[in-house]
């Protein structure tokens, strides 16, 4: 099992949350990582959602036939490994058509801590959800349960989603525009830089609106 998060994690976990993923995106273009935005379609249940967090990865598969345990314990296993701060990222295979998560996961989720779920997938109670402000991202919606069509293979352990690589360490940002997952090894120099132009595009936000010229503030500032 994965332990708790360290402070520097926290605030990690902090600052980037008050980030977004334009500017993220931009920092890990400029340091060469180019392809770490997960699939478009993966949209947050209502707009105003945001996760940001280290990973707590979730794979799994389309039941097989014939008879199989009841993979709702197979679910509570990997939602007891959920630690404080984590973002569920669930890759469900080759299964397309079940909710591959629901209320009460979110409610077990939230409880122990997690900041949120995107799903390459499917999720049902959504006005459950929403009443509860837990932040999910998901593919699509649908009502049919997981227990005759979707099993959990493993979790906390390296995965893909839309040729994304993603580890046990990483961590994602996902807003509005989109999911990003950021490395580990680069994670704390995105997060720094990112907070900078953050910074600097505030500034030139605000003399934008007082009547500045773009090209004038952008020689000065190098933002754009």
């Amino acid at each position: 099992m994965t332990p708790p998060p360290t402070n520097s994690t926290a605030e990690l976990s902090h600052r980037l949350h008050g980030l977004y993923t334009g500017a993220v995106a931009d920092i890990m273009d400029d340091l060469g990582h180019r392809d770490q935005c997960l699939p478009a379609d993966i949209r947050p249940l209502e707009p105003k959602m945001k996760v940001a967090g280290p990973v707590y990865t979730v794979r799994g598969r389309a039941k097989p036939p014939g008879e199989r345990p009841d993979p709702r314990y197979r679910q509570m296993d990997m939602l007891d490994g959920i630690f404080p701060g984590a973002v569920v990222v669930i890759e469900p295979g080759d299964e397309t058509r079940a909710a591959h998560w629901g209320e009460l996961m979110s409610n077990t989720a939230r409880q122990k801590g997690a900041s949120g779920c995107v799903i390459n997938g499917g999720l049902r109670d959504s006005m459950q959800i929403l009443d509860i402000g837990f932040p999910v991202f998901r593919k699509f919606h649908s009502p049919l349960t997981a227990v005759y069509r979707y099993e959990i293979t493993d979790f906390n352990v390296p995965i893909a989603i839309g040729g994304v690589a993603i580890s046990p360490g990483d961590y994602v940002l996902g807003d509005i525009d989109g999911v990003l997952v950021i490395p580990a090894a680069i994670v704390a120099q995105v997060v720094e830089t990112a907070s900078a132009v953050r910074d600097k595009e505030t500034i030139v936000r605000g003399k934008l609106q007082s009547g500045g010229n773009i090209r004038e503030l952008f020689e000065k500032y190098r933002v754009f």
